[in-house]
């Protein structure tokens, strides 16, 4: 289809009104590319690397192996059913320890941005096919990539499914003297799946100026700005002071915020208060409950979040240097994973890295009783899924002790010459922090350093960090032929996993079966010889599902157990039985 699609757009549209991303084709497909079309992409279940948690907690995934295998095997589990896509994908920086074929391109080479591309363009379109109606993805990224990386995405999900794009300030330190340029900043990429039915959630409002300072029975308030920058003549009206005869025009070149209408009546409710005394100005009161939501738009920058941040939390986990470079902070992926409002969504990062994604969901969800399920991708190149990020999980879910100094920033600023003279409030500023936190830290330290006033707390004694009890099943990638005589087993483990269902109840040449808690799920490859096993297995059940391959065998299902789910195989793994 892509090719035909590429073969219609050269004769349809005229050379000079194409626009759009081209960029070189591999001759030479990825390996795992070509082993798709060949195998049928199985996840294997690991149980000595699962992670125990609470007996009735959500069940997370960690699946350990090249991330368009994984992303095949989630096309037939997963299909529309992940929310939230976030990756943190390779920058394209020549890096020799990637597998992509980059990796033999020289920095200068102008085919390695076609590597890349190839590279992102596979995934990006299977991780499509997962997406909700209303799912989003965020791709962070750096200038090396960006523009490419956005037109490619335009492609895929359309230029009007762009939602915008946050640009990070991850650094405060200059990093190329030579051309006397800092590149502070990276990007985070938003993209909907169909913007009609998406919107950021936006971070909450401050409503700490909301006060009831005079009892008023509509509750608090805050003075609000009586004058817009726009209108008409007609809302440069005068407002007259019932108490002193004084009489209010708005400021030049601005207009009164509310109709004339309004005054009358707002004198009255107790909305507009006239003072008593000549020369102060009359307020226009905001009521707390007037407000429209309790969130405003986040904003395209964020700040007083660094790099330095994710690198200081791992050397806390693991107890000596961070292992990997440059991780992310997990207040970051917390703040921009906490704009989506899907308290109960399904999220995955198929780029996981050391498992900051997965530290983030954790912590949202322990803070708002949410229960997001993460899905976790990372090959096992330089053990970095076995070594880091699988330790980390467990570590976050299983609780664990910080023995050396813990330093904790507790106050930024960084200092300009434009914010010299703010500097007496910034000191105030932290000498209110140094009592709030007098009793909380063995020691609080103040800094001033590359042009960076800092306030850190110290803790020297160990810390013991508390356990999360979250339950995470470990998976590694496959390759079965068709032909397999694992085949039936490898399907219905995937399908197991659709369902959150490992515990096996009964597992035959005709059919499967596994439960959880809540429910028992079966695949019935074919109609089996003896229904009576199947039958006392399935009248226990209070929640069924059952999945079939045939007509037949969904109108015999549905007519014996009338109670059931039934549903079909999802069809990669249909038409495996019924070609």
């Amino acid at each position: 289809m892509d090719q035909l699609k590429i073969l219609f757009d050269a004769l349809i549209v005229p050379p000079n009104e194409r626009f759009g991303l081209v960029w070189e084709e591999s001759a030479q497909p990825e390996t795992v590319v070509e082993m798709i079309e060949q195998m049928f992409p199985a996840l294997k279940s690991v149980p000595s690397l699962d992670i125990e948690g609470n007996d009735d907690s959500l069940v997370h995934y960690i699946i350990e192996g090249d991330n368009y295998h994984t992303l095949s095997a989630l096309t037939i589990t997963h299909a529309r059913r992940v929310d939230v896509i976030y990756i943190d994908p390779p920058y394209n920086t020549g890096n020799p320890h990637l597998t992509y074929h980059d990796n033999r391109k020289d920095k200068s080479s102008a085919s390695r941005h076609s590597k890349w591309l190839n590279f992102m363009y596979h995934r990006l379109r299977l991780a499509q096919e997962l997406l909700t109606d209303d799912g989003v993805l965020l791709i962070s990224i750096d200038d090396r990539e960006m523009a490419h990386l956005k037109l490619l995405c335009d492609g895929l999900f359309g230029s009007d499914n762009f939602i915008g794009n946050f640009v990070w300030v991850n650094r405060t330190t200059p990093n190329d003297a030579a051309n006397r340029f800092a590149t502070d900043h990276e990007y985070i990429l938003i993209y909907a799946k169909d913007r009609q039915h998406f919107q950021l959630k936006g971070v909450p409002k401050d409503f700490s100026k909301y006060i009831n300072r005079d009892n008023d029975p509509n509750g608090p308030w805050m003075p609000d700005n009586p004058s817009a920058a726009s209108g008409t003549e007609k809302d440069r009206f005068p407002i007259k002071n019932p108490h002193t005869g004084e009489v209010y025009y708005p400021p030049d070149g601005r207009y009164w915020a509310f109709a004339k209408r309004r005054v009358k009546e707002w004198a009255k409710s107790g909305k507009l208060v006239f003072p008593k005394e000549k020369g102060k100005r009359f307020v226009l009161k905001k009521y707390l409950s007037e407000l429209k939501s309790e969130h405003k738009p986040a904003s395209s920058i964020i700040n007083n979040v660094l790099t330095s941040h994710g690198t200081k939390e791992l050397k806390q986990l693991f107890g000596s240097g961070s292992p990997i470079k440059y991780p992310k902070p997990t207040v970051l992926l917390k703040y921009i994973l906490g704009l989506i409002d899907k308290p109960e969504g399904v999220f995955l990062d198929f780029f996981a890295g050391s498992g900051t994604t997965g530290q983030a969901i954790l912590e949202l969800n322990q803070e708002d009783g949410g229960s997001r399920q993460c899905i976790l991708c990372n090959n096992n190149e330089n053990d970095l899924c076995r070594n880091v990020l699988h330790p980390r999980l467990q570590k976050v879910s299983e609780g664990y002790t910080v023995d050396a100094p813990r330093k904790e920033v507790l106050y930024e600023r960084k200092l300009t010459v434009n914010t010299l003279k703010k500097a007496g409030t910034y000191l105030q500023e932290i000498t209110a922090l140094d009592e709030q936190y007098s009793n909380a830290y063995d020691e609080l330290k103040q800094s001033l350093k590359d042009n960076t006033l800092r306030l850190e707390g110290i803790k020297k004694k160990p810390v013991t960090i508390a356990g999360m009890q979250a339950s995470f099943k470990y998976f590694q990638t496959q390759f079965i032929p068709p032909q397999d005589t694992r085949i039936r087993q490898a399907c219905a483990h995937l399908l197991c996993l659709r369902e959150q269902t490992f515990e096996p109840i009964n597992v035959t040449l005709h059919y499967q079966a596994y439960r959880n808690s809540q429910q028992v799920m079966v695949v019935c490859f074919e109609e089996p010889s003896s229904w009576k096993s199947l039958k006392k297995v399935l009248s226990q059940a209070k929640v069924l599902i059952v999945y079939v391959f045939r007509e037949d065998d969904y109108k015999l299902i549905k007519a014996k157990f009338s109670k059931a789910e039934v549903q079909y195989a999802p069809d990669k793994i249909k038409r495996l039985f019924t070609s």
